[in-house]
């Protein structure tokens, strides 16, 4: 439904009474800027934005919660007032409008894709990268230390924005732009020092709390060092007051799931050489120690054993953080166990390597089932989110490295790994067809499950894989379930489908390569692991390294 949001300025939020919008600008300005004048032009008309606002707000913003929708809307209604008005419109927050339209076009549905490629006539995936650009020009005029929250929370925005593109690198730079603009407003100090509201106190440690999670989680899977020095920080938590007043519901919190992943990156930061990226073994038990106290800790709706769901559908975003968390904590154990699982045991030589494969073998079970619960829950909405296509092929890729080595077929829980790689393949199979990250992800998986050397029963077990269409995971949605063929074309479709591989596919902007197409498969040039090193990755490749397989690729 078109225009469905006010457009008089709604009532100020409670708990924000001394709250300044931030659309407008104190200061009337006599000229505008070009970059200005470019992007107040290209916002979409109002009815259009509304219905991007709302998809952002609804299927986006709940997976990091960067805006505080109540203020939030309170700006939005302020800025259409303001421009019909004639008032002087800050940039900072023209970006962020940019950026949140750019966001949410890239995750619409079928229907309101359709709808707005149709009335505006422009496809979809351009129009997202048109509302980026101007946002990044625009954003370029305002100067260090200006624009207030509101640029840090664009600037995010714009890593968000990289990260649904699957330019990890790129967005990796552009959350350390976000992080430095934070550091210039101070907000990495104690905010009791800040003369600002409560409300704005808060909203500060929360944005703080979602940068420095996303700083220690990017910075591992890029292995790349972190861009926040907690030294040099006076760290405050949010308290998550904002939503309810009553305790019992603070661990309820849209953002209660970013102030845990934000403590377990504390906790671990502190464990000698995860920062340098150089863990012993030994430190891989302390990691896995850590992880495991966190998890006990977790509120009893986010426990993995026997969470509590009764909230489950009264505060629709509990159920998708329980999984997020589950697959970051499994993630935080998993990562330092990899090199356990890509070597070839000496049944007659002790190592502690060794001694750690039962525990690599179980955390990566672990991880696999859910972030396989996590694709199942959020697909088909959220295709762009690449984190658990992704996690399910590096860990599935790790443990058909662990079966090419154990050529004594000694590995521990070896008849589970197998089964987990048959499911893992079976996921990435489902949304191969509508992304590319999961065509790629699926063929070179498809390719080193191929070259493990299997017994009859276990080739049986890989390749026999159920077609009934659904990835299995407790409490998904009918909505997200996997079995929906045409919801799946829809969360990807384009206005331009003359080429298997041009729907807007999760981001990945290349053709994909020959060798790993369904028409290469089955051909002898391009059986077993052969050739792999060579293959083209796309933007995979800068998460990816077949070095980690010890496979000796050539």
């Amino acid at each position: 439904m078109l225009g469905y949001l006010p457009d008089s300025e709604v009532a100020t939020p409670q708990g924000a009474e001394r709250y300044q919008s931030a659309a407008i600008s104190p200061v009337p300005c006599s000229t505008i800027q070009p970059e200005m004048e470019k992007a107040i032009r290209l916002v979409p008309p109002k009815p259009y934005t509304d219905i991007l606002i709302q998809h952002f707000l609804s299927e986006i913003n709940p997976q990091y919660y960067c805006l505080y929708p109540p203020t939030f809307s309170h700006d939005y209604a302020t800025w259409w007032s303001g421009k019909a008005a004639g008032q002087a419109l800050t940039p900072e927050f023209t970006c962020l409008l940019l950026h949140i339209c750019a966001c949410a076009t890239l995750y619409l549905d079928f229907d309101a894709r359709q709808k707005l490629e149709t009335e505006l006539g422009e496809n979809a995936q351009n129009l997202a990268g048109q509302y980026h650009h101007a946002a990044k020009q625009l954003s370029s005029t305002i100067a260090p230390g200006k624009g207030g929250l509101t640029q840090v929370q664009q600037l995010f925005l714009n890593a968000v924005y990289y990260k649904s593109e699957a330019q990890f690198v790129e967005s990796w730079h552009a959350l350390g732009a976000a992080i430095h603009q934070a550091q210039e407003l101070g907000m990495h100090k104690s905010s009791s020092k800040a003369i600002a509201s409560e409300f704005e106190r808060e909203m500060r440690r929360r944005v703080w709390c979602i940068l420095y999670t996303w700083d220690w989680q990017m910075s591992l899977l890029l292995s790349r060092p972190f861009i926040i020095n907690s030294n040099y920080c006076s760290f405050e938590l949010p308290n998550l007051r904002l939503e309810s007043p009553d305790p019992e519901e603070f661990g309820l919190s849209p953002i209660a799931h970013m102030t845990f992943q934000c403590e377990l990156g504390q906790t671990i930061s502190k464990i000698p050489g995860v920062m340098g990226g150089l863990v012993s073994p030994a430190q891989a038990i302390t990691i896995q120690q850590t992880t495991e106290k966190w998890f006990i800790n977790l509120p009893a709706p986010y426990r993995p054993e026997n969470p509590d769901t009764r909230w489950d559908q009264s505060h629709k975003h509990v159920a998708m953080q329980r999984h997020q968390l589950h697959a970051i904590g499994y993630m935080v154990m998993f990562l330092p166990l990899k090199p356990c699982l890509t070597m070839t045991v000496d049944q007659d030589k002790p190592s502690i390597k060794r001694s750690l494969r039962p525990t690599a073998v179980d955390c990566a079970l672990k991880l696999l089932e859910s972030s396989q619960r996590m694709l199942a829950f959020m697909l088909p909405a959220n295709a762009k989110f690449h984190y658990a296509p992704f996690i399910i092929f590096d860990t599935a890729a790790f443990l058909c490295s662990a079966i090419i080595h154990d050529h004594n077929s000694t590995l521990p829980g070896r008849d589970k790994t197998i089964e987990a790689i048959s499911k893992a393949l079976e996921a990435l199979e489902q949304i191969s067809e509508n992304t590319k990250t999961g065509a790629i992800c699926y063929a070179v998986l498809n390719r080193l499950a191929g070259s493990m050397t299997l017994t009859e029963e276990e080739k049986a077990a890989i390749f026999s894989r159920s077609s009934d269409g659904s990835l299995e995971g407790p409490i998904t949605p009918p909505s997200a379930s996997l079995g929906s063929g045409a919801d799946l074309d829809a969360t990807s479709a384009s206005t331009d489908l003359d080429l298997p591989w041009s729907s807007i596919d999760a981001g990945i902007n290349c053709s994909l390569p020959y060798e790993l197409s369904p028409s290469a498969a089955g051909t002898s040039e391009f059986a077993g692991m052969d050739g792999l090193l060579s293959v083209d990755m796309c933007e995979m490749g800068q998460i990816w390294d077949w070095g980690n397989l010890d496979l000796n690729l050539q």
